[in-house]
Order: structure tokens, then C-alpha cells, then sequence
């Protein structure tokens, strides 16, 4: 084995006991320069073994080539911050009026909307996950656009190019979206790759855009990023959040509420 070779097994064996590190923390870890580690970095992400976002290195696959078993399950997740999540559901209620048109992404905390939001209020709702579905399907006063696709288990979504594409070309004007991490340099990801189509396409075709997030998704980072902080017009979280958060937001211009 060569030393580049030892040393790329070294940060794979690194990195799969971190959820994600810096380039100069891997340097240090394996004793080389930066240069040195993001030239392996580089070759690493060629062969998809890892992900760099943001100068944050992220283990897409074991050494031996098999995939990383991804732990996340939308039923699982609904267990977690249920308080937070229901606090965060009630406050982003009230930035609906009636007629909305408007996009619910996928997660546990956005499917919260529809825990609180009046059965009379007449909207436009259009979704790609199946609990959003559930949660919509039998509101008299709205009018349900479904993108469907691939159904995944995991996130419970539906995903396809012709999905992704009748988002684009369907004008709403509020979008209410999810995230699993965000880090502190402002990028905001997601566990899957297959959620990357919808949630770029209702960034892009969205007039405001709101990102529902509890705090205990700010400070990490995922393997897939779709968007940055700046990307959002509002952000809802629950008060629990570190108040550098907070000053962050503010010196990027976006408006933020807490539950």
C-alpha cells in the first residue's frame, strides 16, 4: 500500500466517526498539509467516497466501497423534539392567509402545519411526501397538487425529474421548507440526495421562502446541501437556540421567529 493510499484509509476511518471535519482538522489528525489532504479529498470525491461542503469533509461510503447505512426514518424523527416541532407548526400557521398557494416539504416538522391550521381556510397546497398528502387529502377548501415519483421509505417522499418539474412551473407564493443540518458558515442540508430536485426547484419558483427548523438542526451538517441561510426570506425556530444563531440572522438580513 502506498503512503497516499494509507493515509486516504486513514481519513475514511476518520471521517466515519465524525458526522463531518474540517480540512485543517484533517490535516492535523493525519499529519500532512492542507494542500496535501484536500488533493486526497479531491480524489476521494471523484470515487464518491466522500462529500465536501463548505470545506466540511462528509463520509458518503465505507473504505471497502459499501454504502453508509443512513439512520434517518421519518417516523423515527416524529418522536423527536415533538414540543419544538409543534410550537414551530403553530407560529408558521400564522404567516397563512387565506388563497395561499403554497409548497410544504418534506419532514416531521413542516407536516406539523396542518396539526393547526383552520379546516376552513380555503388554499392552494402542493406536496411530494406521502404524510404531507395524509395530513392535506381531506381539507374541503383546498386544491392538492401531488408531484409524484419514486416513492423512498425512508422520508416517505416521491421523487422524479417530471415531479421536480411540475414544481417549477406551478406559482406559489410561500414555501415551507425543511432542513436536517445547518452548518455555521450557512449551509443548509439534507440527508438524501433524492431531495435535492424538489427542494431546489421550490427555492427557485417560491416568492418567500420559510424555512422550519428545530435548534437542535443548527451547528450540524448533512451530506447534501441545497441551499444557504441567505437563500431564506424567514426562518422559524424554537427558543431553545443559541443566541449566536440569532445575531447571525441578523447580520444576514433575515427575519427569524421562535416558537
Amino acid at each position: 500500500m502506498s503512503k497516499k493510499q494509507g493515509r486516504q484509509n486513514e481519513i475514511l476511518s476518520i471521517l466515519k466517526n465524525a458526522p463531518g471535519m474540517s480540512i485543517r482538522s484533517l490535516a492535523a489528525e493525519v499529519n500532512a498539509s492542507e494542500m496535501t489532504v484536500r488533493r486526497d479529498l479531491s480524489e476521494l470525491h471523484a470515487k464518491d467516497y466522500v462529500s465536501i461542503i463548505q470545506g466540511v469533509a462528509i463520509l458518503n461510503k465505507n473504505k471497502d466501497g459499501s454504502a453508509i447505512i443512513k439512520e434517518y426514518s421519518l417516523t423515527v424523527e416524529r418522536r423527536a423534539m415533538r414540543d419544538a416541532k409543534r410550537r414551530i407548526g403553530v407560529l408558521a400557521c400564522t404567516l397563512l392567509e387565506p388563497n395561499d398557494s403554497i409548497l410544504v416539504d418534506t419532514g416531521t416538522t413542516t407536516e406539523q402545519l396542518f396539526e393547526h391550521l383552520p379546516d376552513d381556510m380555503p388554499l392552494t397546497i402542493m406536496c411530494y411526501n406521502m404524510n404531507i398528502l395524509l395530513a392535506c387529502k381531506d381539507r374541503e377548501k383546498t386544491n392538492l397538487i401531488f408531484a409524484g415519483g419514486f416513492y423512498h421509505r425512508n422520508t416517505q417522499m416521491f421523487e422524479s425529474p417530471e415531479g421536480a418539474d411540475l414544481i417549477s412551473r406551478i406559482c406559489v407564493n410561500k414555501f415551507f421548507c425543511s432542513a436536517a443540518g445547518i452548518s455555521q458558515k450557512g449551509a443548509v442540508t439534507c440527508i438524501e440526495q433524492h431531495e435535492l430536485p424538489a427542494k431546489q426547484s421550490g427555492l427557485k419558483a417560491a416568492t418567500t421562502r420559510i424555512l422550519l427548523a428545530d435548534s437542535t438542526k443548527f451547528g450540524k451538517i448533512r451530506p447534501c446541501m441545497f441551499a444557504s441561510l441567505n437563500d431564506f426570506d424567514v426562518i422559524i425556530t424554537d427558543s431553545d437556540i443559541a443566541p449566536e444563531w440569532l445575531n447571525l440572522f441578523s447580520e444576514s438580513g433575515i427575519k427569524w421567529m421562535l416558537a
